[in-house]
Order: C-alpha cells, then sequence, then structure tokens
C-alpha cells in the first residue's frame, strides 16, 4: 500500500464551479430565496447568478416556482442525497467494529470509501501505539490499488470490471508493468471462495495487508476494509478470517442480504 500520496503542485479552480456550489448550499440553509437574495448572500452579480441558476434548473438541481419567482432546490438532489448518506452510515455502522479488529490484530485499520473509481480513506485506527502507517484519513487511492483492489474488484459487476480493465490503469500488483492477468484470476477465485485478498509487500516493500469488501443495502460493493502493517505472512489467513468476518457484519448492519 501506498503510504503517502503524492501532493500537486498545482490547484486549480473554477469560480463557476465554486459558485454553483456556494449557491446549492445557500438554498440548503434557506430554501425559496429569489435571485437577489441568493446574489447578494453568496456576493455575485444577478446575472452571474441567473445563468447559474438556469444551468442548474436544466438538471433539476434547483426548480423554480414561477408565482414567486423564488427558487429551492431540485429533485435531482435526492438520489444523490441518499447515496451519500448511505456511505456515511456505512462509516458509521464501521466505527467500533474496526477499532476493535485494529486492537485485536496490534495493526492499522483503514476504511475506504468507493467513488468514481478512487478508495477514499474514510476512517483509519490504529492498534499499535508504537507503529503507524501514515495513509491519512480523507487520501484517495485507486481502486485497483493492492489488496483492496482485488477484494472490491472480486465482487463488482462484470460490466465495471471491463470498464476498469480497458482503462489499463490496473494497480493490482504494484505499478502497470507487474500486472499479472493470469495470477489476479486466482486471487480473485481465492478472495471470492475467503472472503478477502492479500498484498505481500508488492505495494510498498515491507509493508503486509489484508483487505475484505463492505457491501450495502442493495448488496453492492460500497467500501473496504483495509488491515496494514508489518505482520508476516504466516498471519494472513488469520488476520483475512478477522478481516473478511468484520467486513461480513458491517454489511449486514448496512442493509446488506448476503449468504
Amino acid at each position: 500500500m501506498t503510504l503517502e500520496k503524492k501532493k500537486s503542485i498545482y490547484s486549480p479552480t473554477s469560480p463557476a464551479v465554486e459558485q454553483a456550489a456556494q449557491l446549492l448550499l445557500c438554498l440548503g440553509k434557506n430554501n425559496d430565496m429569489g435571485l437577489t437574495t441568493i446574489c447578494k448572500e453568496i456576493g455575485i452579480h444577478k446575472s452571474k447568478g441567473y445563468s447559474i441558476l438556469t444551468a442548474l434548473s436544466r438538471y433539476d438541481l434547483i426548480t423554480k416556482d414561477s408565482l414567486t419567482k423564488t427558487y429551492s432546490l431540485g429533485p435531482a438532489l435526492i438520489p444523490l442525497a441518499r447515496k451519500a448518506r448511505d456511505k456515511i452510515d456505512i462509516n458509521a455502522i464501521a466505527k467500533d467494529h474496526l477499532q476493535k479488529l485494529a486492537h485485536e490484530t496490534k495493526a492499522s485499520v483503514l476504511l475506504g470509501i468507493i467513488f468514481n473509481d478512487q478508495f477514499y480513506i474514510a476512517g483509519k485506527y490504529d492498534g499499535n501505539d508504537k507503529l503507524s502507517v501514515t495513509v491519512r484519513q480523507h487520501q484517495s487511492l485507486h481502486i485497483t490499488h493492492g489488496s483492496h483492489g482485488k477484494a472490491i474488484f472480486a465482487f463488482l459487476n462484470e460490466k465495471d470490471q471491463q470498464r476498469i480493465i480497458k482503462s489499463n490503469q490496473l494497480f493490482f500488483h504494484g505499478d502497470i508493468e507487474s500486472f499479472d492477468k493470469e495470477r489476479l484470476d486466482q486471487e480473485l477465485m481465492f478472495c471470492r471462495k475467503n472472503g478477502y485478498a492479500v498484498d505481500n509487500g508488492e505495494i510498498t516493500p515491507g509493508i503486509t495487508a489484508v483487505s475484505a469488501p463492505v457491501f450495502d443495502h442493495n448488496n453492492e460493493v460500497a467500501a473496504g476494509i483495509v488491515l496494514v502493517g508489518t505482520f508476516t505472512k504466516d498471519k494472513f489467513e488469520t488476520f483475512g478470517k478477522l478481516v473478511a468476518t468484520t467486513g461480513r457484519i458491517i454489511s449486514n448492519q448496512a442493509g446488506a442480504q448476503l449468504s
């Protein structure tokens, strides 16, 4: 597992996107607002505000009352909010279970949430006061990265698997040049049978990892657990069973119906 993520020297921003975000947040606090009030609240010209509102309304992100001429949040935000809530629920459900896992194994445990082919670190729990991995909370890794990549990929639907394979962004075994399709197939079969996948220091020499998937109420892979440390290969089976069991417990509490 990569322990540090390189920071970009660039900080690109888009004023229009930032203003659209501010506008949505403004309506979230005070629904049914007029154009003048909205623009005054976020500090933009009325013509700019009108353009943003018009664009957002095309996607039903906001609605306009034709009688009162006021704006409100739109129906397209409902499924987005529901999906975000589901992800947050998994994080809340997982907290105590992952802290327990960290203490039992004397290793570090990460919870990663899947979004747009990225694995976002939503929680980090350390079970060893003398040793802690330097992966930071809110850092993101690629969805195929190391052990969590195998654990997640094993349970994706065929369409998503093919899309990821075609992207050629395959970090299951470290850098792209190290990718081995036949080996991956064997590892995926193992993961489906046993519920966990491993990385024996390939991503970062000396750092081992065991991962398991977490499923949401739709029985879809929504997150992953990573147990990471300097434990030896002989611990893989014992730790793997613990991680897989923890993943199933969290999945069931999140509403998944696992056999």
